[in-house]
């Protein structure tokens, strides 16, 4: 993901890449956009430490999570949307 623009389906695949032991054998298309990764027991409160570590060591830059509704922060689709959002934009920031 480093190389390319992350974009929302990037960084969803990113995240269910993670946790893909804990999944199972869930097929990642049909994982849907309001799966809750603390309310489904994938992870746990240091498990959302972990996760936004995660990303902010593939994408190489610190995300401000400040802007996410709490309650949206381990639903695979707002956060993945949140993410590519704030690495786009980071992007777009130091280019200029």
């Amino acid at each position: 993901m480093n190389a390319d623009k992350p974009t929302p389906e990037k960084v969803r695949s990113f995240i269910l890449s993670l946790y893909a032991e804990k999944l199972k054998n869930a097929v990642p298309a049909e994982v849907p956009d309001n799966f809750d990764l603390l309310l489904e027991g994938i992870i746990d409160s240091m498990g959302v430490l972990e996760l936004v570590g995660a990303l902010e060591k593939e994408l190489g830059m610190e995300l401000d999570m400040s802007g996410m509704a709490a309650e949206q922060l381990t639903v695979l689709g707002p956060l993945a949307r949140y993410v590519a959002a704030q690495a786009g934009g980071a992007e777009s920031k130091s280019a200029a």
